[in-house]
């Protein structure tokens, strides 16, 4: 029984459970609006999985760009995952420009079969580029989506070392033209993805989690702190702080919630600043 096929299969299951997961959580988190990237990722790399499954079927052009260059949009649409959720403006040029010379490489391994050999290396070279820059991207953001062993950041590290390592060894066994252990090394990277995406999306929903969490309880002490009796001076109506100090109203609210103030005037000083003046006293 060929193995490929089945695990294409896999990771067909696996891509549809977690690319589910992720859907429902963007869907029920309405604010966190970038969970869609990340969902629109695991589901781009399910496509890939059904591709590759579907190759045998498909014609050979089809079946040789189709599912590569979906799993590199797939790993596309994670590093804008990655630069959103780390706050950072996605390079689309950047980003488009990688696709467009991953397409135009595979399009030349067809037109000439004598060096075919070398394209899971460049593939490698690739995903592993994207796989970088993801995890370079989430180390500026919360520390929750790199700093423990199984953040998300770590998924793409791991991944960015396997991918570094397939491109040395698929280079060596090009070299000296060992077709059986290219095929080893192309199942091994089946198999690869379905860690991946595992480790990856588990983290990325633990990680989000954790800064909900947080969030919730900002939100709690906010709401403690700016509960019960609040001193203000009947006079100058500045607030005192836990410290002891005098402070403006905006300044109070600004320092111990997420308020901002907009300033305005209200009908009733405006129909005060419009009264005429008083006429003046008449002389004596």
């Amino acid at each position: 029984m060929d193995l490929q096929p089945v695990i294409y299969l896999t990771n067909i299951v696996i891509g549809v459970i977690l690319a589910t997961l992720a859907t429902h959580y963007w869907r029920e988190q309405k604010q966190s609006g970038v969970m869609r990237y990340w969902a629109a990722a695991a589901w781009t790399m399910t496509v890939a999985d059904v591709f590759f499954a579907a190759r045998p079927l498909l014609p050979t052009v089809v079946g040789r760009l189709a599912p590569t260059l979906t799993v590199t949009i797939g790993l596309l649409v994670l590093l804008i995952g990655a630069q959103r959720t780390a706050g950072l403006v996605p390079r689309w040029r950047a980003a488009g420009a990688l696709l467009v010379a991953h397409a135009a490489g595979l399009v030349g391994f067809l037109v000439v079969p004598a060096v075919a050999d070398y394209r899971t290396v460049f593939n490698g070279l690739i995903w592993g580029a994207f796989s970088v820059a993801s995890a370079l991207c989430l180390r500026k953001g919360s520390p929750y989506f790199w700093q423990s062993f199984f953040a998300p950041a770590t998924a793409f590290w791991a991944h960015g070392a396997f991918l570094g390592l397939r491109v040395i060894l698929g280079s060596w066994f090009a070299t000296n033209g060992w077709r059986f252990s290219l095929d080893v090394l192309q199942i091994a990277g089946d198999l690869e993805v379905s860690f991946f995406m595992v480790a990856l999306f588990v983290g990325l929903l633990i990680a989000h989690l954790n800064v909900r969490h947080d969030e919730l309880l900002q939100t709690r002490a906010e709401i403690e702190t700016l509960s019960g009796l609040l001193p203000i001076c009947a006079w100058c109506k500045k607030v005192r702080d836990d410290d002891g100090y005098w402070r403006q109203v905006e300044d109070y609210f600004g320092r111990h919630s997420r308020v901002k103030f907009t300033h305005g005037v209200c009908l009733d000083c405006i129909e005060k600043m419009d009264e005429p003046s008083a006429a003046p006293a008449p002389h004596r």
